[in-house]
């Protein structure tokens, strides 16, 4: 306790220093947290985002089958077709249990800067996306905002398989994903007309929160999809679900012989992801690596500097008795102060500026178009990664303070007091 009492005064003697010190230390700190958080959250994110479309593949129509996905996957609307008749097809292969046949296209809003994205579907999708939460309560969405987890999970606000089919027979009945009923402010048995097509649908009911592109569909019957865009007999894609995902490589390979068609697994699109993150993990590791050096060799520099003009307050404390060992264990508990202080006021940083830092990588993410129908949180705020970095820099002001203390410590008393 006592060598902490000295090391607090002498730090504060040397205000501006140890502020632009500990300053430089938080910012360091504040970026390898984020970075770190990044690289974990963003990975997570993606493979959940991946793994809960509960679609092993998707075939589309012949073209450009990663751009088609990555449209898809964004709400985007593709141009080319595929016979109705091709969903059967792929039924009819060996190891396929669920195809799911879809008509996807939108309606531009400029004046509000957005679309309205239009998916057809059939009972098919719910049973492939069978941890879909349809609620069927009749409440206003902003309401649903707080207490939706609740309502969801009672089985008599869901609705169930049947009442679901008995609402896709009927043409005008939609399902808005929860980010669409937000935007119409619209809840079940409400009506929404659409001026483009000079048509009425009802609210069948309201997809609870999925995180993904779903959020933000107007899910309608697959016939009504296709009148509305006059394209009977067609869709835009048939998603896949397999009886064993182990045999992905050989059910792919049948899927693939289908005429006019294109097939993007979902692992390998996982992997062409992985791929990326691994080329951002080099990235982060070189930045980690930078702010590393720069933050030794900036504590090392602080510390010297101080221990240089201190030369001769060491040379009194030797005369007087201090003992080397006293000497180094003050010259490097001031160093780990400085770095502790830095450190804690650093994650704080990061911590308090979680939403502006994730919405900034977001902006970042979406421009180059890396986010890929990706929601919810890309940073990870775990525990191991507030220790991680507590313990970097605690071992960063260990290294760092080493030198200088063992200087100190060495230190002649004749020869210190004569030091100017």
């Amino acid at each position: 306790m006592r060598f902490i009492h000295f090391a607090l005064r002498n730090l504060t003697q040397r205000k501006v220093r140890t502020g632009l010190t500990v300053f430089t230390i938080a910012v360091a700190v504040a970026v390898l947290f984020t970075l770190l958080s990044f690289n974990k959250g963003y990975s997570q994110a993606l493979h959940q985002q991946l793994q809960q479309m509960g679609v092993h593949a998707m075939v589309l129509p012949v073209g450009c089958p990663y751009e088609a996905a990555s449209l898809l996957m964004k709400g985007g609307k593709i141009d080319n077709h595929l016979p109705e008749a091709t969903a059967a097809t792929v039924a009819d292969i060996d190891g396929v249990q669920i195809a799911a046949p879809a008509f996807m296209s939108a309606i531009a809003r400029p004046e509000e800067g957005r679309a309205d994205v239009f998916f057809g579907i059939d009972e098919r999708t719910f049973d492939l996306k069978n941890w879909w939460k349809i609620l069927k309560v009749r409440k206003d969405p902003r309401e649903l905002q707080d207490n939706w987890e609740t309502l969801a999970a009672d089985p008599a606000n869901r609705m169930s398989r049947a009442e679901f089919v008995e609402a896709m027979q009927d043409p005008n009945a939609v399902i808005l994903g929860f980010d669409a009923s937000l935007i119409e402010l619209s809840s079940v048995g409400d009506e929404i007309y659409v001026p483009e097509l000079d048509r009425v649908f009802r609210v069948a009911g309201i997809l609870a929160p999925t995180g993904q592109q779903d959020d933000g569909f107007f899910f309608v019957p697959l016939r009504t999809a296709q009148e509305m865009f006059q394209r009977k007999g067609e869709i835009t894609t048939v998603q896949v679900r397999f009886t064993d995902p182990a045999r992905s490589a050989a059910i792919t390979e049948e899927l693939e012989k289908i005429p006019g068609a294109e097939v993007v697994a979902m692992g390998e699109l996982l992997g062409t992801m992985q791929n990326l993150l691994g080329s951002a993990r080099t990235l982060i590791l070189s930045i980690v690596l930078v702010v590393i050096a720069i933050t030794t060799l900036g504590v090392l520099n602080t510390v010297l500097m101080s221990v240089f003009e201190r030369t001769r307050e060491i040379g009194v404390m030797r005369a007087t008795g201090a003992e080397p060992g006293h000497v180094f264990q003050l010259i490097w508990t001031e160093t780990l102060l400085m770095v502790g202080i830095g450190g804690a006021l650093g994650l704080a940083l990061a911590a308090l500026g979680a939403r502006a830092i994730e919405g900034a990588i977001k902006a970042a993410l979406a421009r180059m178009e890396m986010l890929a129908g990706v929601k919810g949180s890309v940073i990870a705020f775990e525990p191991r990664i507030f220790v991680l970095c507590l313990l970097f820099i605690l071992a960063v002001g260990a290294v760092a303070g080493l030198y200088p203390a063992l200087r100190a410590s060495r230190a002649r008393p004749i020869e210190a007091l004569r030091s100017e």
